[in-house]
């Protein structure tokens, strides 16, 4: 490949992924600041808040997933410049984002519903009870956050999510220090203020996006074009068609870490539940603080490849996938020496250490847990980058079934055998994530090959 035409890549994407990644991040520390504060506030909610995020996380994917779906079309007509072809999708797709965010509160309210019969600790069911009620009903408004973001991110104006996601992320921060912890005035609300503080934050986020949009000079000619935009059948069942395998295939991924906190919570022979969920909690934290670095430079390769392809150019749509594989290797590795290097101190972070044996006996499990993290960041730094050239490009059902094969049938039982039926809690359930991870990224790199060997010619 010529040296000049990764160069340009490496610009471009580092553009355009720099503010996604930061945005990313900052979610990841909102998440983080729960985390960090509810674990200095009580050991039983950061449990439950670890096994709560357990299953909301599952209904977040479902409609991020399912809003990646207007990538492909915006992201192409984008690069056609066709205005009102981009109306007349944003129009459709956050009409579809909505019904199926309707949908997804009604999945987690299920899954509230079946919360008493999973096996937990008594102790830890009131507090998860708590917490999900509150943010269920705001998974909705993360949807429609969602579907704002991908139309913003496809026009290449990815600042304006950064900047949004950073304010959300200090107004749940400072929130999380009032509510939590009871401060100015306000009662001592512990997990319970975590979730209004998340939650309303998230109602802030949503109103920035929409401000933005009524008001930025560079959207006039879509606030015009809004107005005769119609939402259409072929729109709506090309967005469902493209969704709901982005959507599933996302969740799959992520049922092997939820899958863990389920059978983490009902405790092991040699290990008990609370210090277990903790310890994972953390790892999920570290592991997902590297993915948004990961993610930030997927997405830009999502957004480039889907430009391209709305032009034809196959030589770019190459070019941009490998040179985005490039950068998230060489993040793999800034990023793995520095928890190899910390690993010792990583626990104390997040946990209290009002009670030191909790503190050690965590601590020394999220050592354990270091080697599989970083075993793992060469499969999920490759699955990241091609992964989203195949969104790119709108190819996503096979995505679907390489997921399946690779978390439901080799990941999931992989982390059982070795967490819980050999007993290795949770050191042994994360070593199955290095094996389906690496094996996710093959297939999808070899399906990105397949492409290009038969449309790239």
């Amino acid at each position: 490949m010529q040296k000049t035409s990764y160069i340009g890549e490496y610009r471009h994407l580092i553009k355009l992924g720099l503010p996604i990644t930061i945005a990313q991040v900052g979610l990841t520390l909102q998440g983080m600041a729960d985390t960090l504060m509810l674990g200095k506030h009580s050991a039983t909610d950061l449990a439950a808040a670890g096994f709560s995020n357990s299953l909301l996380i599952m209904g977040q994917l479902l409609g991020m997933g399912f809003c990646m779906a207007a990538v492909p079309t915006i992201g192409g007509l984008y690069g056609q410049r066709n205005h009102q072809g981009i109306a007349n999708e944003l129009k459709s797709s956050l009409f579809a984002d909505l019904l199926q965010g309707v949908l997804v509160c009604v999945l987690m309210y299920a899954a509230f519903f079946a919360v008493p019969y999973m096996g937990l600790e008594p102790h830890l069911l009131d507090p998860i009870r708590t917490y999900m009620t509150i943010l269920i009903p705001s998974l909705l408004i993360m949807n429609m956050c969602t579907g704002m973001k991908t139309f913003y991110d496809c026009l290449t104006d990815t600042r304006i999510t950064m900047w949004i996601v950073l304010c959300g992320n200090l107004w749940n921060i400072l929130w999380n220090w009032i509510l939590i912890f009871g401060n100015l005035g306000f009662p001592d609300m512990g997990i319970e203020g975590a979730a209004w503080a998340t939650a309303s934050s998230r109602i802030l986020m949503l109103g920035m996006y929409v401000a933005c949009f009524l008001f930025n000079r560079r959207y006039s000619i879509y606030r015009t074009l809004w107005r005769t935009a119609t939402i259409t059948r072929a729109s709506l069942v090309r967005h469902n068609r493209l969704g709901w395998p982005i959507a599933l295939q996302l969740s799959l991924e992520l049922a092997a870490f939820s899958g863990c906190a389920l059978a983490l919570g009902r405790g092991g022979i040699s290990w008990d539940a609370t210090s277990a969920l903790d310890a994972h909690q953390v790892g999920v934290q570290i592991s997902s603080f590297i993915y948004m670095f990961y993610l930030g430079i997927g997405s830009a390769v999502a957004i480039r490849v889907a430009h391209y392809h709305g032009l034809g150019g196959w030589n770019g749509i190459r070019h941009s996938a490998h040179a985005g594989y490039h950068l998230i290797v060489c993040v793999g590795m800034v990023a793995t020496t520095l928890v190899y290097t910390f690993r010792h101190s990583l626990a104390a972070i997040f946990v209290s250490g009002e009670d030191p044996a909790l503190l050690a006996t965590i601590s020394d499990t999220v050592v354990g847990m270091v080697w599989p993290i970083i075993f793992y960041q060469v499969g999920d730094g490759m699955q990241s980058c091609y992964v989203n050239a195949l969104r790119g490009i709108g190819d996503v059902k096979k995505l679907l079934k390489y997921s399946f094969i690779c978390y439901g049938v080799v990941t999931i039982p992989l982390s059982f055998l070795f967490g819980i039926v050999m007993d290795h809690g949770t050191i042994g359930i994360w070593w199955g994530f290095p094996v389906g991870l690496s094996l996710a990224g093959g297939l999808y790199l070899r399906r990105f090959l397949w492409h290009l060997k038969h449309h790239g010619r």
